[in-house]
């Protein structure tokens, strides 16, 4: 009972112990960000892997309907389909990724992980500076952009070639280029940059970013793609009146 009550009375003490403090200036450090690049790049991953769960999807349920060979792309029931079930992609894509709380929500639990009220304070109010705003940019374009890039490029999981994708891709290549990648930035000038590049809080910050703030991007994008294929899943049945249409039609010719 002694154990009950003692377990009772230290959750309200846990909960004051909380840093009010540390939560604005992590609030206010995280809503510094940019969130474009890794919300760009995860538009394009889950599209283009919603594509193909979809088109995995009618080319089962043509084969479960015997539609024959001539069931693919080309037919205007498959094109009817695949835009309905394109349609769920998109509505999913525009609420678990587009909307960048999630961004904001994983960042601000590793934030509060690796810096105590003053670090967050100090790195924020950096941000809000010519300079850091600079330097800010420089991090979320070379430290987890070209990282999350090179993740999702070379190992095929983006492609150039997925066609119904073109518009998520015009958009990536728009966000990553008016950020002028190749451009020199030289910090050097600026002591509060040189601090910030050489020394803590800015350090672990950015290596929070490199390897936790990455780790959680690629979990919520695997996430996202894991709720897609099951509301797929959910739309199958509404794909058998298309099948069963292109049926009708061949048959009759």
């Amino acid at each position: 009972m002694r154990q009950v009550v003692f377990v009772a009375l230290a959750v309200p003490l846990i909960a004051a112990a909380a840093d009010p403090l540390q939560d604005e200036a992590v609030t206010r450090l995280v809503a510094s960000h940019d969130p474009a690049i890794p919300i760009a790049i995860g538009r394009v991953y889950v599209k283009q892997m919603g594509l193909q769960a979809a088109r995995d999807m009618l080319l089962q349920r043509g084969k479960t309907a015997n539609a024959g060979p001539e069931w693919g792309p080309k037919a205007p029931e498959w094109q009817a389909a695949e835009a309905r079930l394109t349609g769920v992609v998109d509505r999913i894509i525009a609420r678990d990724v587009e909307d960048p709380a999630w961004l904001r929500e994983a960042w601000a639990h590793e934030a509060q992980r690796v810096l105590n009220a003053e670090e967050a304070d100090e790195i924020a109010s950096h941000f809000a500076t010519p300079a850091g705003s600079a330097q800010r940019e420089v991090i979320e374009l070379l430290v987890v952009g070209e990282t999350l890039m090179a993740t999702y490029t070379f190992t095929d999981r983006i492609r150039y070639d997925v066609k119904g994708s073109e518009r998520e891709i015009g958009n990536l290549q728009e966000v990553w280029w008016n950020r002028d990648p190749f451009r020199v930035r030289d910090f050097t000038g600026d002591a509060t940059a040189v601090r910030f590049a050489s020394l803590d809080p800015g350090v672990k910050y950015c290596r929070m970013l490199a390897i936790q703030g990455i780790e959680r991007i690629n979990t919520h994008y695997d996430d996202v793609v894991r709720e897609l294929h099951a509301e797929l899943l959910r739309q199958a049945n509404d794909i058998d009146p298309y099948v069963a249409r292109f049926r009708r039609r061949v048959e009759k010719n």
